[in-house]
């Protein structure tokens, strides 16, 4: 990383200079994983974009200039949700990108992309804060199916005009709830300075989360995918907390051990980061860097695993449930008798299968 090694700015602009960097390649891979504001950021701050082709340099800060406007309104987002919340005494707790642009881990408002903000609420607050969210002009943004008391965050809100979507949280997480104890976040969440009524979770606990988020929610462990923008995350956080101190409190330690080695690896950090590593490890980045250089593996191997998981533990797993549930039942029915969730359905395996493609 630049702010590790200063030697790795003079490294970059001999690449530059003797045009060997694929800039196309470069851009969409940044592109599909979100990082083009942090990297003209970088580049920036590190006095290398006078070096870059004119035509890419005016092409990054049309979009790090972009993100800027549209996290300003972010921000005034949040405010506006904490406010309607405080008004009946709610107090939310920002998560993942939205908490970490409240909590100042970034150089700027600019750097970071967020796509949308999730925020936890106290179990009694989750219906009502959506109500009154939706009496601000909030309404649910896609069909959704079961429970929706039971959900782990309620279906994705959006407010005409607004800049982006909002889930509200009575769970940090549907997999792993029992790594975060109730008690335990609440007495080490945060205040944010800047926004009075609303906190963000411990540094330690935004880490966890991060993993779950990337390596387990994601499936990045089956996939062997890991997303630059996590990480980058990831390596902020860990400028404040030992990321060392923080693996004995992930239960799935042999994945947390897989997906910091890799982070340190994608650093190029030689062991500054996590000096850690198992054949898990191994496996991960052989596959991960097939996933880069062969298109046919990349397509293949994410295909097999997607349809085989869809088949044999997502609708199998799910019939067999539904003998003992009738909540599942009905959603399953719901499902079969929609017709724009067969629409949906498909699109759903054209953007993962596909996701370069357009239906």
């Amino acid at each position: 990383m630049l702010d590790d090694d200063p030697a790795f700015r003079q490294n970059i602009i001999e690449k530059i200079e003797t045009d060997s960097i694929d800039w196309q390649k470069f851009v969409t891979l940044c592109s599909n994983h979100l990082i083009l504001p942090t990297i003209y950021q970088k580049f920036q701050s590190h006095d290398i974009i006078q070096y870059l082709p004119e035509e890419l340099s005016e092409f990054l800060k049309e979009i790090y200039d972009l993100n800027f406007a549209r996290n300003t309104q972010i921000l005034e987002q949040l405010h506006e949700i904490t406010d309607v919340l405080n008004n009946s005494n709610i107090y939310p707790l920002f998560l993942k990108g939205a908490g970490n642009l409240l909590d100042d881990l970034y150089s700027n408002i600019g750097e970071r992309m967020l796509a949308d903000i999730d925020f936890l609420v106290h179990e009694k607050d989750y219906l009502l804060s959506a109500k009154l969210l939706e009496n601000e002009g909030y309404s649910i943004a896609n069909p959704y199916y079961g429970d929706i008391g039971k959900m782990l965050h309620y279906p994705s809100l959006l407010k005409p005009g607004a800049p982006a979507h909002i889930e509200i949280h009575r769970q940090l997480s549907d997999k792993c709830q029992s790594w975060f104890i109730p008690g335990l976040v609440e007495k080490e969440k945060k205040p944010v300075n800047s926004l009075k009524g609303c906190w963000v979770l411990s540094d330690k606990h935004k880490i966890i989360l991060n993993f779950i988020h990337s390596q387990l929610t994601h499936a990045g462990h089956i996939y062997s995918n890991v997303s630059f923008r996590d990480i980058y995350d990831l390596y902020l956080l860990s400028k404040r907390v030992d990321i060392k101190r923080i693996i004995n409190n992930i239960k799935s330690k042999r994945k947390a051990i897989t997906y910091f080695a890799f982070a340190d690896k994608a650093f190029g950090l030689n062991g500054n980061f996590f000096n850690g590593s198992n054949i898990s490890f191994w496996l991960f980045s052989k596959k991960h860097d097939l996933n880069l250089s062969s298109h046919i593996f990349f397509y293949t191997y994410r295909s097999i695993i997607y349809i085989t998981h869809r088949i044999f533990i997502r609708y199998i797993g799910l019939f067999i449930k539904s003998f003992s549930s009738k909540i599942l039942r009905e959603s399953i029915i719901n499902r079969l008798c929609d017709r724009k969730w067969y629409s949906g359905h498909f699109q759903s395996y054209l953007n993962f299968l596909l996701p370069n493609k357009k239906a």
